[in-house]
């Protein structure tokens, strides 16, 4: 990530809603540590295997409000070969989506801030 974007996701003048500050503040990096873990992993796994049971091909998708990807990374163990994607606004959380994004997909996974689209 650029120093330039870097700044842009820390910036709060930029937030339009109390709700976009909640989450990219205190709050949203706190989450990060109440919601990892193998067994949050697991019961998305489950949940997602349930969800997806009937779907026909999935090739890509977009999680808005990733956080760190817990059910991007489930997905990831169900469709190895979809396109993932993720939205973000917490700095410290697209930090740890970007690395392990960049760990297990490389070209087909992204993650954006949105107020970068702004």
């Amino acid at each position: 990530m650029t120093d330039s974007a870097n700044n842009n996701i820390k910036n709060p003048d930029r937030y339009q809603t109390a709700q976009e500050a909640f989450w990219a503040g205190q709050f949203g990096t706190d989450y990060i540590e109440r919601n990892r873990g193998e067994e949050t992993l697991a019961r998305n796994l489950a949940f997602f295997s349930h969800a997806l049971k009937r779907a026909s091909k999935i090739n890509s998708c977009c999680e808005l409000g990733a956080n760190i990807g817990l059910n991007l990374r489930s997905i990831r163990q169900l469709l190895p070969h979809a396109a993932l994607s993720a939205v973000e606004i917490n700095a410290d959380a697209v930090s740890i989506l970007h690395d392990w994004m960049q760990s297990t997909g490389g070209a087909d996974s992204s993650y954006v801030d949105p107020r970068l689209l702004a």
